[in-house]
């Protein structure tokens, strides 16, 4: 094995048609034993086993592509996103993998390979998606894979929330509606989009306009907080992983959000109880909110007459700056588990996703691929014309706070910015504290 990560690209296909039975009775006889076994009428030997989000129709269809072309069947089991979490730990803490490839998010990574549970891959990464030849990475998105200087996630999707607008109710309140579109590269441009939302809000045409919305429940809120720390200048954590996201730059971030909602009152009062972005989304497609910062597939959706009324009005953006554009990772991986000696199988079907062919089948399924170049070929970006807005934002910071207590800390976090949002507590104070809670979890 080569790199000292398991991946060895000259004996992978060999040992794929020679050993697949082997590998799958003997490797993870015990461990398959609940999974069905997908095979196509031809009879196609057993190839890798996968857990897959069950969002990932475009992995699904490279599962059957592979299946053809290979002549060997991949094994598939499905999982939501929110049970991903306890179907790992469960697995894992008994040391069995069922899967010899698994579906990760970004803020998992850390976590699981700090319990020791997957095996670095960074000569799979080097050798296939940095230095493949396939396309030019968005290597800010290879932020959430590393921990302790080693690489734990193969990408297979990147993107993070950017700034979506109505073009047609920025022309009837007399504003710019091309403006927006250059304010990712504008210094201060947020406080533009602030007076433009404030402009808009109120009664229009015997309905009840809000400038801005967004989905602020729990959680969901940090992606705008940390969109907004980040172009502040400032960090979730810093290089000791420790949280540094009480400075300067956090604080105005957490008051402009504040602002938004109390001072200004331009955004959707309702945007705190929105739990996810399909919340948020029916008044803006409806045509009466003026932004909306969300995932990019928003754009597709609003320029769809089937599904909008403002479609071919949609504009979509980098999101605004401050010093400068940010917005908050939310890429996707595989990761290989630390209990299973099927790399190869698991490392030969990586190599078709990540191929420069297997991205343009992620792309055409309406997913932001790993390569900037492969998105925006003429006829991918003819079709999905945002994705040049992901690329962009890719040029900018990007991140999530990626730590092994990640899924612990960003609770914190949030409960403390709900309480500045409350009018309980101050933006410096309900940062203060949440630092503080932090690092007394940690203890």
């Amino acid at each position: 094995m080569h790199f000292g990560s398991g991946y060895s690209r000259s004996t992978r296909r060999e040992i794929l048609k020679r050993g697949a039975t082997f590998a799958a009775g003997m490797g993870a006889a015990s461990a398959m034993a609940s999974l069905p076994m997908v095979q196509s009428a031809m009879g196609q030997e057993a190839g890798p086993s996968l857990l897959i989000g069950s969002h990932m129709d475009p992995i699904k269809q490279l599962v059957t592509m592979y299946a053809e072309e290979r002549g060997i069947s991949p094994s598939v089991e499905e999982i939501t996103t929110p049970d991903l979490q306890n179907k790992l730990t469960s697995a894992f803490l008994a040391r069995r993998a069922p899967w010899d490839t698994v579906f990760l998010t970004a803020e998992l990574i850390a976590s699981v390979a700090s319990n020791n549970w997957l095996k670095p891959v960074d000569g799979f990464v080097e050798e296939q998606v940095r230095n493949g030849g396939q396309g030019e990475l968005l290597e800010r998105g290879m932020g959430a894979a590393l921990y302790e200087g080693q690489t734990y996630g193969v990408p297979w999707a990147m993107g993070g929330p950017i700034l979506h607008w109505n073009k047609q109710l920025l022309s009837e309140f007399e504003l710019d509606p091309e403006a927006p579109t250059t304010w990712y590269e504008t210094p201060n441009s947020w406080q533009t989009l602030v007076e433009y939302a404030t402009e808009m809000t109120g009664t229009h045409n015997g309905e009840q306009i809000y400038g801005f919305t967004d989905a602020w429940a729990g959680d969901h809120v940090l992606y705008l907080f940390g969109s907004l720390l980040q172009a502040n200048g400032g960090r979730w954590l810093d290089d000791e992983l420790q949280p540094v996201m009480n400075s300067e730059a956090g604080v105005a971030a957490l008051q402009f959000i504040s602002d938004l909602l109390h001072v200004h009152k331009c955004i959707d009062p309702a945007a705190i109880t929105y739990t996810w972005v399909f919340d948020a989304s029916p008044a803006y497609f409806d045509g009466k909110r003026g932004f909306f910062l969300s995932w990019p597939f928003i754009a597709g959706i609003a320029n769809d007459p089937e599904s909008s009324k403002i479609a071919g009005q949609s504009g979509f953006a980098p999101n605004p700056a401050m010093e400068t554009t940010a917005t908050v990772d939310g890429s996707e991986f595989f990761g290989l588990p630390a209990f299973t000696d099927n790399d190869e199988a698991a490392y030969d079907f990586l190599e078709f996703v990540v191929s420069r062919e297997g991205m343009r089948v992620i792309a055409e399924g309406g997913w932001a691929g790993i390569y900037s170049d492969v998105m925006q070929e003429p006829d991918i970006l003819e079709q999905f014309p945002f994705y040049s807005a992901v690329a962009t934002s890719y040029e900018y910071p990007v991140d999530g706070g990626w730590s092994p207590d990640r899924t612990t800390w960003i609770q914190i976090l949030q409960t403390e910015v709900h309480e500045t949002l409350a009018q309980r507590k101050t933006a410096k104070v309900a940062l203060d504290d949440a630092v503080q809670k932090i690092i007394e979890s940690r203890a």
